[in-house]
């Protein structure tokens, strides 16, 4: 379907404006799928991505390379999956959640292209192990799990001091 100059304009705004400041951005395919994407799945996918708060949207291929530069010539309908609160954005999370749907609940329907992070194209290859990285409030949650472990250790140490010194003081008096 023909796309009006009016209408491009106003999708190239929302790339530069909204799309590109985040820091990653992810690109899949209904290209080379083993099924067809009909409007049962196609609605189930955007479901899905809702509800985790990205936003998938079909733009045309000549529009993506015009707002990402690094991506290389795109064939074929092109989704863009991007979060709907931009300042949310960090280079972890719209791969692992797009990398999941894709990867577990849409195999059949859909590719993935490859990812746009911090402006740089990351190949499919590259996304999925982008995917496994732990993301900032992971890192946080690991980091925070593990200060909890040693300093209630500390605080074991620092309780066994004086028990330590007690029963030594006891032993002493009974000798």
């Amino acid at each position: 379907m023909a796309v009006t100059y009016k209408k491009k304009q106003e999708i190239l705004e929302l790339l530069n404006n909204s799309v590109s400041p985040q820091k990653a951005v992810v690109l899949i395919t209904t290209l080379k799928a083993e099924k067809n994407l009909d409007s049962e799945y196609n609605f189930k996918v955007r479901k899905a991505a809702k509800e985790q708060g990205v936003t998938l949207k079909v733009v045309k291929n000549t529009l993506i390379n015009k707002a990402f530069e690094s991506v290389p010539n795109l064939v074929g309908p092109t989704y863009l999956a991007f979060l709907d609160k931009p300042e949310l954005s960090d280079e972890v999370t719209i791969p692992k959640i797009m990398v999941d749907l894709v990867s577990k609940s849409f195999k059949d329907n859909f590719n993935l292209i490859g990812s746009v992070v911090n402006g740089e194209f990351y190949s499919p290859a590259l996304t999925i192990q982008l995917a496994k990285t732990p993301s900032y409030k992971d890192s946080m949650a690991m980091i925070a799990g593990s200060l909890n472990q040693i300093t209630s250790k500390i605080a074991v140490g620092i309780k066994e001091i004086p028990s330590g010194l007690a029963r030594s003081i006891q032993a002493i008096h009974q000798s």
